[in-house]
């Protein structure tokens, strides 16, 4: 089995730069999708163990992604981090609600991030 494959979906080229450097600790091969579309293409043809999403996303927004990931039979297993800068108890609900393991604020804090990530990896048996 090769390295765990994460996937990057945001739309500002920036943040994705920013979630790789803090991806850097680990040996992940990274993945990414610029919109919700792509983001389903890949995550199906590419079956990441986690997939970092952004909530508001071109032609489909991170949460519908997420819900598409929990019921596909073959990509339930897949863990999601919902990435936004929505700071607002609603938006997580919706991201909940939508089935993701976790949810950070932007701006990201890079310790925050890992320990959500290594929490993962400890449920899906990758420490």
């Amino acid at each position: 089995m090769g390295r765990p494959k994460v996937l990057i979906v945001d739309d500002n080229p920036s943040v994705v730069t920013q979630e790789k450097q803090m991806l850097s600790d680990f040996n992940f091969d990274i993945i990414t999708a610029a919109d919700g579309t792509e983001a389903i293409k890949k995550v199906t043809t590419e079956k990441p163990f986690l997939v970092l999403l952004d909530l508001i996303l071109p032609k489909i927004n991170g949460d519908a992604v997420c819900k598409y990931i929990k019921e596909h039979p073959e990509l339930h297993d897949t863990a999601v981090i919902i990435v936004t800068s929505k700071d607002d108890p609603n938006y997580l609900e919706r991201c909940f609600r939508s089935g993701c393991d976790a949810y950070v604020v932007k701006p990201l804090h890079k310790d925050d991030l890992n320990k959500k990530i290594r929490i993962i990896m400890q449920e899906k048996g990758l420490d």
